[in-house]
This record gives structure tokens, sequence and C-alpha cells, in this order.
């Protein structure tokens, strides 16, 4: 009997270490994931070689940080929640970040994630204010998960309350950025959720002067005054760090003063550059909101706007599987030195195999709307205006197809609640289950003008702004 269990022991033994042999041969040699036509879990699939034409072999180094210049003149910081740090952060660091020397993190408390510290960002916020401010009772909220032991990732539903703590950040981000890393040329600041492309932004820092006092950023407006959306991200010169930080000590807690009064903290910040006579400079659509599945493609609702041959500096409200997807693309592009333009993800993450409809998915066609005889909305034209087939769009989604075909700008459509959408440019968009007060939702792209527009408008160089 004896004899058995010793045998067990080393069967036992034995399968334990096979299996952990497996895992690392898995770990050093993953299967990479790639998108298919979405963002979502629910179109993720695995293949263990790349597909696409413009793929290269799978390197395991990172193809974004070789052959560039030094660039440790460039500082990355990123401001996150502690509610969300683990869900977002790590992945980024993993990728999209890994090209950074040295980022510079904020969060509501302070911590450390494997090598990199988390500073707590407002720490320097008057202890009065933090102790009695109805914004600050997320914050004491978040000590005490942290001394009790208590799952800090249970107040990830805790949106509205890190919202009202978070616009305190933006300022003290400036001033403890230019305290612990001063005099570099460049400031970064993007978001957990912020995808940041590093080639081209370690190219495009390059054509400009970090002397000037320049503020770059996705234009955004709030009570008619224009500022960089920090979701989008906010580039800073070094200039316009010194003009705004230099000889003014006082300028977190001048602002701490009156921010319970404001919404938006990056809206702060563009009130404090302003102050200072730094100016916005819209970079858009370089610096995005949208990401792979949402970015729009083609002319878009403006003429003369179009979407394709701008590099991509950053893209916004990407999750983890985002984040992957895009960064495993990077590493299997043929020409890694070469700028990413817009107009190159459409092949990949829209363009292939893209089918003429779709059902339950919304491709956000919204630039011009029809809707039933009686149903007023935004961006819809009077009755008086609209062509026999416009008409008649509102009442299927075969109407609604046959009206964007006859209309010279509409390139797909999106259907539901005897609504009609269309778009003036082309992109994916995303799964919508059908809701209780809304849908089914139906979407469709008129393939042939599409392909058309892009063999008309081809990238002859990179259009940086």
């Amino acid at each position: 009997m004896h004899r058995f269990i010793y045998s067990g022991r080393i069967l036992g033994g034995t399968a334990i270490l096979l299996s952990t042999i497996v895992i690392l041969i898995v770990l050093s040699n993953p299967p990479q994931t790639r998108m298919l036509h979405s963002s979502s879990p629910q179109t993720t699939i695995t293949t263990t070689t790349p597909q696409h034409d413009s793929s290269s072999s799978w390197n395991p180094k990172d193809v974004r940080c070789s052959d560039l210049p030094d660039t440790s003149h460039i500082q990355v910081v990123v401001k996150t929640g502690t509610n969300i740090i683990y869900d977002k952060l790590p992945t980024q660091l993993l990728t999209a970040l890994r090209c950074c020397q040295d980022p510079l993190i904020f969060a509501d408390s302070e911590q450390d994630i494997g090598p990199y510290h988390v500073y707590d960002v407002l720490a320097n916020v008057n202890e009065t204010l933090k102790a009695t401010h109805s914004d600050f009772a997320y914050y004491r909220t978040i000590r005490e998960y942290e001394s009790s032991g208590r799952d800090i990732r249970l107040l990830r539903t805790s949106r509205q309350a890190a919202w009202d703590l978070d616009k305190y950040k933006f300022i003290h981000m400036l001033v403890q950025t230019w305290e612990r890393r001063p005099g570099h040329d460049w400031y970064v600041f993007v978001e957990a959720d912020t995808y940041l492309f590093w080639g081209n932004l370690v190219q495009w820092l390059a054509r400009m002067d970090p002397a000037e006092p320049l503020y770059l950023g996705s234009a955004a407006t709030f009570q008619k005054q224009r500022f960089a959306h920090g979701g989008s991200g906010v580039i800073l010169s070094r200039e316009a760090m010194k003009r705004v930080l230099d000889g003014d000590p006082d300028l977190a807690a001048r602002y701490d003063e009156r921010m319970h009064e404001e919404i938006y903290g990056d809206f702060v910040l563009m009130k404090a550059l302003k102050e200072k006579g730094v100016e916005l400079s819209n970079k858009w659509p370089m610096m995005q909101g949208e990401k792979q599945n949402t970015l729009p493609f083609g002319p878009g609702p403006t003429s003369g706007s179009r979407h394709g041959c701008q590099p991509l500096i950053t893209m916004h409200r990407v999750t983890p599987v985002d984040v992957n997807a895009m960064w495993n693309y990077e590493q299997r592009r043929k020409h890694p030195e070469e700028p990413l333009l817009i107009g190159e993800l459409y092949n990949y993450f829209m363009g292939r195999a893209l089918p003429s409809e779709r059902d339950d998915w919304y491709n956000l066609s919204d630039d011009l709307m029809f809707r039933a005889p009686g149903v007023e909305g935004l961006r819809q034209k009077s009755p008086s205006d609209m062509t026999p087939a416009e008409k008649e769009a509102h009442s299927s989604f075969e109407k609604c197809q046959q009206a964007c075909m006859e209309h010279s700008k509409c390139f797909q459509i999106v259907y539901y609640n005897q609504t009609c959408g269309f778009s003036f440019s082309y992109r994916l968009g995303y799964r919508r289950d059908p809701e209780d007060n809304e849908g089914p939702y139906k979407s469709g792209w008129i393939l042939d003008k599409i392909e058309k527009d892009r063999e008309d408008h081809p990238c002859k160089a990179p259009e940086w702004l």
C-alpha cells in the first residue's frame, strides 16, 4: 500500500512538473489576440499566427520602442482612480506605455503596482477641505477601505462620487509633475483609458519647439470656451509649464477654493493656462476621443474635413481588450517606423469582410435623422426639404437604405423605432441589444460607396497638424 501511495505521489509530482513546463512555454510564446470588427469581447478571436496582409512575423520585443532617438525629454503622466486602477492600468503598462521612460502615475491614493509607484495627487490639498467638504467624501471612503483592508474594487460603481473628486486632480497633477519631473521638453498627460501611439508622438513632437508655450489637445467646448479634452490627452511644452507654474506656489490652493463650483477638471486646467497667456491649439483628429471601432473614416459631416491621412496620437475610452488589440496590431506592421495613419486602421479593424447589414448593431449613424411624422429631434430635415425616398426612410430598414443610396453624402445607416439615421463618414460601431424602450437596432453600410471613397482619396503623405 505504501508503495502505491509513493508511486502516486511520484506520478502526481510529475504531472505538476509537466503542467508547469507547459504553462511556461505558453507564457513565453503566447497566442496572439486580434480584434475582428469590434472592440467587444464577443468578437475577439484567438489565432496563433497573424493573417492580414500588412503583418510581419511576431516579434516578442516592442517594435515601437526601437529605432527611435532618445526620448527622455518626453515625460508621460497618467491620471487614474484607485477604484479602477487594477482594471485598466496593468494592461497599459504591459503594452501601450512600455516605451515610456519612467511614467509618472497619479491617483487618489498612494501605492505600488509592481515596479511602478503611484502617487496620491491630492495629498497636498488643504486638510480641512479634505476632512469636511462633500466633494471629498469619496476620498475619505477610500481611506476607510484602505485602513480596514476592504477590497477597493468594490467602489467601482461610485462613478459620480469619483467624478466629483476627479476635477481636483488636474491642477495638482500639473504642480506635482513640475516638482517631481522638472525640465523635460514635453509633458504628455493621459488617462488610464487613453491609448498613446508612441512612435507617432515622438515624430510629431520633434516637429515642434518646446520653447514655445504650447497647449495641445482635442478641443471640447463648454460655456462657449474651448479646452483640451482630458481623456483624449493634453500635451504641454516646457515653456507652457514654466509660464503656468514658476513663481506661483499658490496656484493649486487658489483653484481648490472655487473648484466646487466647477464641473470639469480639464476645463479648469484650460483656465489656469489661459490665465498665464497659454492658449489651446486644437489637434483633433490626431488626438481622438474615439477608438478603433468608433473612429470615423472618410469625409465626415463638415465639408473638407476628412478622417484618414492624419497620424494618430491618442484614442480614448479604450478597454483593456482594445489596448491589447491595438498594441498587437502595432507589433505586426511591416514598417513600424512609418507614421500610423487613421485610414490604415480601416482595413484591419473595419474593412475585412464588412457585411452590408448587421442586426443588433449600432454604427453611430446620426449625421442626418429621419423620424416618423410628428416626431421632432435633432439633425433632421423639414418634410418640405425631403426627397420622396427620404419621406419614406422612417418606415423600414429597406426604405432607409434606399434613401441613403440616393443621397450623395451618405455612406451608412442605422434603423430603429421608426427612426433612420444617415452617416457622412463610415465607422464600425458596436453591438447593441434591444432594450425595453428602444430597438432593435439594425445597421447597414453602402459598400460600393465606401470603396469608391477610399479609392478616390488615397493618402499621399501624412497630414501632421
